[in-house]
C-alpha cells in the first residue's frame, strides 16, 4: 500500500463518517417530528404560543420508546447515534428521574451525540448492542418499571 493510498482512504473514511452521522442525526430529528416537534422552522425572537400540534415538552419515556422501536428494524439496529440516544434516554429516565424533555434539550443532545461520535470507528459486523448488555439493561428496565409503579401506587 502506498502512502497516497492511505491518505486517500482516510479521507474517504472521514467523509463517509460525516455522511453516516448526518443521516443518523436526521433520523433522530424525524423521531422528534413524529411526536409533534418541528425542527425546520427557526425560532422567532418572540416565541409563538405552543399548540397541541407542536408540544413544548414530550415524555422521555415516549422518546425512548420511539428510538427503541426504530432500532428493532434491521436497517437501524446498528446505528451508533440511535444506540447512544437510547442509552442516554434510559439514563435520564432512571438515574436522573427526568420525566420530560424539551425540544431544545433534545436538539442539544443530538448535537452532542453527533460531535462525540466523530472519528469513532465501529467495525461493520460487530453488533453494537451486545447481548449481555441488552439483557442487563432489560433487567434494569423491568426493575425500574416495577419501582415506578410502586411509587405511583403509594402516591395515589
Amino acid at each position: 500500500m502506498y502512502l497516497g493510498d492511505l491518505e486517500r482512504l482516510q479521507d474517504i473514511q472521514k467523509k463517509r463518517d460525516v455522511t453516516n452521522r448526518n443521516w443518523q442525526r436526521i433520523i433522530l430529528k424525524n423521531i422528534g417530528k413524529t411526536l409533534g416537534w418541528n425542527f425546520d422552522e427557526l425560532e422567532p425572537a418572540k416565541p409563538a404560543p405552543r399548540t397541541l400540534l407542536d408540544p413544548h415538552v414530550i415524555s422521555t419515556r415516549q422518546l425512548w420508546w420511539q428510538v427503541h422501536n426504530k432500532m428493532q428494524s434491521p436497517d437501524y439496529r446498528n446505528m451508533l447515534l440511535l444506540n447512544r440516544m437510547a442509552d442516554l434516554l434510559e439514563d435520564l429516565m432512571h438515574d436522573r428521574k427526568q420525566r420530560f424533555l424539551t425540544k431544545d434539550r433534545y436538539e442539544k443532545i443530538i448535537d452532542k451525540l453527533h460531535l462525540d461520535a466523530e472519528g469513532s470507528v465501529v467495525e461493520p459486523f460487530v453488533d453494537l448492542a451486545d447481548r449481555v448488555d441488552r439483557d442487563e439493561r432489560q433487567r434494569q428496565w423491568e426493575t425500574n418499571m416495577a419501582m415506578d409503579l410502586e411509587e405511583e401506587c403509594l402516591i395515589k
